[in-house]
């Protein structure tokens, strides 16, 4: 009898320490058909008809989960991949996030490969809009010839969202005050340095959210040649109700001789109706050295929603952008059509 009654206690406890704990399987599924039009002006620049991946939202396989280890402390992972519908090869486990963690009263700590605390800024700036990949993100960003670059005026590479071999901090919320920072280690053999770092501010007040962030791309070779980049940006998002509007600045620069210097303006706004969502943006931007324009460009992207659930959207957007060099040449141009459907689980 008393070996049955520890048993029992056993299970009971193993059951109490299994109910405090959670993991989440979670996904998202984009697929269209369209046609693009999209990278280095010139002869080899030609529409092309094709079934896509990830317009409107980028697909993805993830893991998270929580363990609540006592007296407000908690654990948490997430493993996340992303992927692409129509021909996916390639696939890196954790390509998105791979991080295990920890979070109380003082915040959250991950370790791992995550998100820069710059990315949440960057992400509020087009949060009004109804997509969040990188075809129709509403930015400056020109996708280059065949795909392989993604760099807007004066030809400045973006900010890399996610970093590896990172530590990154959340702060709780100071009367609505938040501030994180993060720091991936490039671990690149000294004297060259690749380190990602970056913080962010940011006011979360009712329908306001506005913050700034900062981030530092350290790439600097073997032969003490800097090529690093440094990004700032101030972005801010209000829901009016019947509409939500985002927009912000955005600045990139490279210490090269005479430095160059980017900066770009963006806005887009959402209206909800019963099942549907119309959205609409527009971004600008130009691209100084030594105070003579090196590129200016612009872009504008539409679209719309519609929910067939909750987990299912059709959509149909477009979206058009060009470059052009100081003396109004056109450089890069992205023309994209489609039309698709989205599936969240």
């Amino acid at each position: 009898m008393k070996k049955s009654l520890i048993a029992l206690a056993v299970l009971a406890a193993s059951g109490a320490a299994l109910a405090q704990s959670s993991v989440t399987v979670y996904g998202r599924l984009d697929a269209s058909v369209g046609s693009s039009k999209v990278g280095n002006v010139g002869p080899a620049l030609t529409s092309n008809t094709q079934l896509f991946s990830n317009n409107l939202t980028t697909s993805r396989l993830g893991f998270r989960g929580t363990e609540d280890l006592g007296g407000g402390l908690s654990a948490l992972f997430i493993i996340e991949t992303g992927f692409a519908p129509d021909s996916p090869v390639g696939t890196t486990l954790g390509d998105r996030a791979a991080v295990v963690g920890l979070s109380g009263g003082f915040g959250t700590i991950k370790l791992g490969r995550h998100d820069t605390s710059f990315d949440d800024i960057r992400d509020l700036m087009v949060s009004s809009n109804i997509w969040d990949a990188t075809n129709f993100a509403t930015t400056e960003t020109i996708v280059g010839t065949g795909g392989t670059a993604t760099n807007g005026v004066g030809g400045l590479g973006d900010y890399g969202d996610r970093a590896n071999n990172q530590i990154r901090y959340e702060s709780p919320s100071f009367s609505g005050f938040t501030f994180g920072i993060s720091h991936g280690f490039g671990e690149a053999t000294k004297p060259a340095k690749t380190d990602v770092t970056a913080f962010n501010i940011r006011y979360k007040a009712g329908a306001l959210d506005v913050g700034y962030a900062y981030q530092e791309n350290k790439n600097i070779s073997a032969t003490l040649v800097n090529t690093g980049l440094e990004y700032n940006t101030l972005a801010a998002a209000y829901n009016f109700g019947a509409f939500r509007v985002s927009g912000g600045w955005n600045q990139a620069k490279r210490d090269v001789a005479g430095g160059v210097k980017a900066n770009t303006y963006t806005v887009g706004v959402n209206v909800p109706v019963s099942a549907f969502d119309f959205s609409v943006g527009y971004s600008t931007g130009k691209a100084k050295q030594n105070g003579v324009t090196l590129e200016k460009g612009d872009a504008f992207s539409a679209g719309a929603t519609y929910a067939l659930s909750k987990r299912t959207r059709l959509y149909a957007a477009i979206t058009n952008g060009d470059i052009e060099n100081g003396a109004g040449v056109k450089q890069r141009q992205r023309d994209i059509y489609a039309a698709g459907v989205i599936h969240t689980f």
